[in-house]
């Protein structure tokens, strides 16, 4: 490794270090004060509010590590304009581009990093979060156990699995029932619709068997009560949200619910902006060396002024066009991946026009 490469990683890896903390501990420190309350109220001992933060870093460095990257790139370049190091640089012949590179390359291993880190990493710490957070600290029962499409639900002596809750037309999809008592298998009913009558479920057509001594006992009625006593709204505070679902369980559920004759472009823009909200810190840096190497007079405050115009214009793009992409006005792929494109492609042709 050469010793320009070496002294620039060295810098800005110091740099990247001690602003990662100190917004990591920001974030974090608001995550405390916003659950304190609640603990403080529930009685909940302190490990378990620790446990909560703790499940709940994985998006701390999903929303502070590109922001960490940023002004990293940035206090670096004042840092090199105030110790005239670009332009002994460019008295030696050397574009400082071409120094900067190693940042660049770093920001983009993060960025390759991110994409399964945000995919998989921060939804299952989120949903253990959402879990300490009901159960431990709001003392809540779980009694439903939710896995994208699929929900599992007991009471008493019935247990029953409900294989896709139709929110918009209160209904159940492939709902299978069991009686058990003491250990003995007493009934089984299966039914392909359920639906809400206002103060209760009603299996449709449904197959009940029920175990005779004789052997077992098949009924066919027009419908038939729904065992459990589930509220429409219990099962919508229960329901997996879509940012606790890991990748395939968020693909799949997609899938079910296009299955069902639904859009989602909202689903699916969560989908495909883990994976653009991923590449920022390699966005970000890119943007900030065209706009930031100024000469020398131009520097400074001005530099800080228009890079950070660069950041909030980026992100109020990426809102915009998120936006319209979960309305369904834009294609959920062309929403999420037209900033970072356009982005990348402005920063790229600076860079070149400049000549830096």
């Amino acid at each position: 490794m050469k010793i320009l490469t070496r002294y620039t990683l060295r810098e800005y890896l110091r740099l990247l270090i001690i602003i990662g903390m100190v917004l990591g501990a920001i974030y974090s420190l608001v995550l405390f004060l916003d659950i304190l309350d609640d603990a403080l109220e529930n009685k909940a001992p302190l490990k378990t509010v620790v446990t909560y933060l703790f499940y709940y870093q994985p998006q701390v460095v999903k929303n502070t590590l590109p922001l960490a990257f940023f002004f990293a790139a940035i206090t670096y370049l004042i840092i090199a304009y105030k110790n005239f190091e670009l332009v002994a640089l460019r008295s030696l012949g050397i574009r400082a581009y071409r120094a900067l590179t190693p940042i660049l390359i770093l920001a983009g291993l993060a960025s390759t990093g991110l994409i399964f880190w945000n995919l998989q990493i921060v939804p299952l710490n989120l949903t253990k979060a959402a879990l300490t957070k009901k159960v431990k600290i709001y003392k809540e029962q779980k009694a439903l156990f939710t896995r994208y499409t699929d929900i599992w639900a007991k009471q008493q002596n019935v247990s029953c699995f409900i294989h896709f809750f139709d929110e918009r037309k209160m209904r159940f999809r492939k709902v299978r029932c069991v009686w058990v008592e003491k250990g003995h298998l007493k009934a089984f009913a299966t039914s392909d619709t359920v639906i809400w009558r206002g103060k209760g479920w009603q299996m449709l057509r449904p197959i009940l068997l029920t175990v005779r001594e004789n052997g077992l006992e098949e009924k066919r009625p027009e419908s038939l009560p729904f065992p459990l006593e589930i509220t429409p709204q219990r099962l919508l505070e229960e329901k997996k949200a879509s940012w606790e679902m890991a990748y395939q369980e968020l693909k799949d559920y997609i899938h079910a619910m296009k299955e069902e004759g639904y859009k989602v472009p909202y689903l699916e823009m969560e989908l495909y902006q883990r994976v653009t909200m991923a590449l920022s810190p390699f966005i970000l840096v890119l943007l900030v060396f065209p706009l930031a190497m100024m000469p020398p007079r131009e520097g400074g405050w001005k530099m800080v002024i228009i890079t950070v115009g660069a950041l909030v214009l980026y992100w109020s793009t990426v809102s915009l066009l998120a936006f319209l992409g979960r309305g369904g006005w834009l294609p959920p792929l062309v929403a999420s991946f037209l900033p970072p494109v356009a982005a990348s492609s402005v920063a790229i042709g600076l860079i070149k026009k400049k000549e830096i």
